[in-house]
């Protein structure tokens, strides 16, 4: 299921369920059927036992305190017998991989493992359908890719219908069946076979702003250059045989020459003095065992203008680096330097007229009871929740032209925790742009958003970027990393395992699997066409492939077409 920010897929999910209308209030209409059953003439302790959903964060989902008393909690709510609730709790555990985290507390468990339990909890009840609302968005590279098996392996069992709201589209396209795209206002935009909607729905899809799998990116983006890629294909291995099926390609990437790219922090900006500066720094948690911190003697320089990407594990110490160099923590003393100055002895006011900082959970940032409220405090926090009303004219203009550079402006009177999850992240990360600080800090500034947000955000980190200011951002999404960092910093239990370009540390394959991550999808599609036609490695991104590949003069740029996709 896929649709732009705010087209009401979680809602449609929460239909499915009966949570909607027996216990969310709103209007409702019309009639939801799923397993025989009618969802308004049936309670929601009938429907769970039908239908399942596993929430974007497993913490909004939990009831209790352990693993097996998470699990055992619907069943025996449902009046199991014991011998029964034991023998679900070690079965579900068995097929999500945690046999032997029966005792285990919710709290020591990572995201990944978070997820999972949430997953064998609904698993438990048996339900025939599974709907899964973004399941992936919290987690590693790893994770997801544990996850993501789970859930392939349960699709290829086709014991359960399954619905999945996902934006890493190029993770899951393999086994997915069709494809239902929502549009603006609740509307259904279009359904179908998924080569069907993928190619032959391309710019309905691109209008709507929805994701699409890199892979028909880049196919896209060949055939309109005059490489005529034959098939629809959508996965890394049938993208990579087209590419090596398509006349005259191979011969093009095998003639080109990769770009000089630096491989390391020295090798381009040795002479340029940081803006921002971490020295060996170190840091335990108040409490904590000193013995184990969560950085060990991370070293790094963001010289003006730079983008540095972090990247790591859940659990790799990103966050809290993040908040050390932003000042929401207080590093230690002669270890954070801004401008020069010690972070540890600077005055919040100064500091947060420097450095913005958008965290991972926009909520947590929130200070106003209107949007408009929001923007109006980051210009102007010494006027608390009157800021809005003491704007001057200029000001008050600079917040209109943000609420409509990022579609709020409808919602400017609107609660910000009324928003939706993607809504709520571009008001986040507007009201630290809003500033013009010298420094923004993102957590996963993109995360929930849809494709076409997540360009115009980035587009506007850019623009900030272009005009002086420097970047650090937390992410899981590699293709951010590809297509925007300069520099990137890997975390490995606290430790720095990498500082340099992400042309060179994708080129490590030992070190992207030891540290958790993995490869863009585009990087898989060059590597894979290295080992069937002896290309060259190294093209990352889909703008790099097409610059690699050129145009064919031959060819006739045909785009998409139809190629016998079937029919949406």
């Amino acid at each position: 299921m896929l649709g732009p920010s705010g087209s009401g897929k979680s809602t449609l999910t929460l239909c499915l369920d009966g949570l909607i209308p027996h216990l969310v209030e709103g209007d409702y209409s019309g009639q939801v059927t799923v397993a025989g059953l009618v969802v308004k003439d049936n309670p929601v302790h009938v429907l769970a036992q039908r239908v399942g959903l596993v929430f974007q964060d497993p913490e909004a989902q939990f009831c209790t305190l352990t693993v097996e008393d998470e699990i055992a909690f619907g069943l025996e709510n449902l009046c199991r017998a014991k011998e029964d609730i034991e023998v679900a709790i070690d079965k579900s555990l068995a097929t999500v991989g945690l046999s032997g985290f029966r005792k285990r507390s919710l709290t020591s468990l990572s995201g990944g493992e978070k997820q999972r339990v949430a997953l064998a909890s609904v698993l438990a009840l048996e339900p025939q359908v599974l709907v899964l609302d973004e399941p992936s968005a919290n987690l590693d590279p790893q994770g997801t890719a544990q996850l993501f098996g789970l859930v392939r392996r349960l699709a290829a069992e086709r014991q359960h219908t399954i619905v999945i709201i996902e934006h890493k589209l190029d993770e899951l396209i393999g086994w997915i069946d069709s494809v239902l795209v929502l549009g603006e206002e609740g509307r259904l935009l279009l359904t179908g076979e998924k080569r069907a909607v993928f190619y032959q729905q391309a710019d309905a899809l691109a209008a709507a702003g929805v994701w699409r799998p890199q892979t028909v990116e880049l196919v896209q983006g060949l055939r309109e250059a005059g490489w005529e890629v034959p098939g629809c294909p959508l996965t890394v291995e049938e993208t990579a045989s087209a590419l090596a099926e398509t006349p005259g390609l191979v011969d093009r990437l095998r003639a080109w020459k990769r770009e000089e790219t630096p491989t390391s922090q020295t090798a381009n900006q040795s002479e340029v003095e940081p803006l921002l500066q971490a020295t060996e720094l170190t840091y335990v948690y108040p409490g904590s065992d000193p013995a184990a911190p969560v950085l060990r003697e991370v070293s790094l320089a963001l010289p003006k203008g730079s983008f540095l990407a972090v990247v790591g594990a859940n659990g790799a110490g990103k966050s809290t680096l993040l908040s050390l160099l932003s000042g929401v923590l207080r590093p230690p003393r002669g270890r954070v330097f801004l401008e020069g100055r010690d972070v540890a002895t600077m005055a919040p006011r100064v500091l947060t007229a420097k450095v913005g900082h958008v965290f991972q959970n926009p909520e947590h940032q929130f200070v106003s009871d209107t949007v408009a409220g929001e923007l109006a405090y980051s210009l102007r926090p010494d006027a608390g929740p009157r800021a809005l009303a003491r704007l001057t004219r200029a000001q008050r203009g600079l917040v209109d032209v943000w609420l409509e550079r990022l579609g709020l402006s409808a919602l400017a009177e609107a609660n910000p925790f009324s928003l939706s999850h993607g809504q709520k992240r571009r008001l986040s990360v507007a009201a630290m742009l809003i500033r013009g600080q010298s420094v923004l800090v993102l957590d996963e500034p993109t995360l929930g958003q849809d494709e076409a947000q997540a360009q115009l955000l980035m587009a506007m980190v850019e623009e900030f970027r272009a005009r002086g200011g420097s970047v650090i951002m937390v992410t899981h999404d590699m293709r951010l990393v590809a297509e925007h960092a300069d520099l990137v910093l890997v975390l490995r239990e606290g430790r720095c395992e990498y500082l340099g370009g992400p042309q060179a540390l994708f080129g490590r394959e030992d070190l992207v699997e030891r540290a958790g991550l993995a490869m863009p999808p585009v990087g898989r599609v060059s590597a894979a066409l290295r080992v069937l036609a002896n290309t060259t490695t190294g093209l990352h991104t889909v703008e790099a492939f097409l610059r690699a590949a050129g145009r064919n003069l031959r060819g006739f740029g045909e785009g998409l077409g139809d190629r016998g996709c079937g029919h949406a």
